[in-house]
């Protein structure tokens, strides 16, 4: 694993965005009401809170077509654990719409799906996501 001291505040960030997209998920919550929430409940945390806007409004913008997505690589709600969903969401953002490489939103998903996730979801995540990033070129 990489160093990741150099990056605390936008890997809390990361995290922190993770966690409100799975809240939005599971709570269909407006995205103003999350952010929000996690200004108040994080502010003596650092965190980006621009970029965790930023991303959490694009992510709900293009919620369909991340959803479409999801079901071309024929991944279903039924068939994957929420926050794995979630950490997809993350990535397939960020890999369309956001400032961070290929192969970074990637590290930092299989990361987040080892915080965050069951012991094996990792892979679930990298044969998904590389499985995406093969309909891209």
């Amino acid at each position: 694993m990489k160093n990741l001291a150099n990056f605390k505040i936008a890997v809390k960030t990361r995290e922190c965005l993770v966690q409100a997209i799975y809240q939005m998920l599971i709570n269909d919550e407006s995205v103003s009401k999350v952010i929000h929430q996690f200004k108040d409940e994080h502010k003596a945390k650092k965190v980006d809170f621009k970029m965790f806007s930023l991303s959490l409004k694009s992510i709900n913008k293009n919620k369909k077509k991340i959803e479409s997505i999801l079901t071309s690589l024929k991944i279903t709600g039924s068939s994957i654990e929420l926050i794995d969903k979630s950490i997809l969401f993350f990535a397939i953002n960020e890999m369309l719409f956001g400032n961070l490489d290929k192969p970074v939103a990637i590290d930092e998903s299989l990361r987040l799906s080892k915080k965050f996730s069951s012991p094996d979801s990792y892979k679930f995540i990298n044969v998904s996501l590389d499985k995406f990033l093969k309909t891209l070129n």
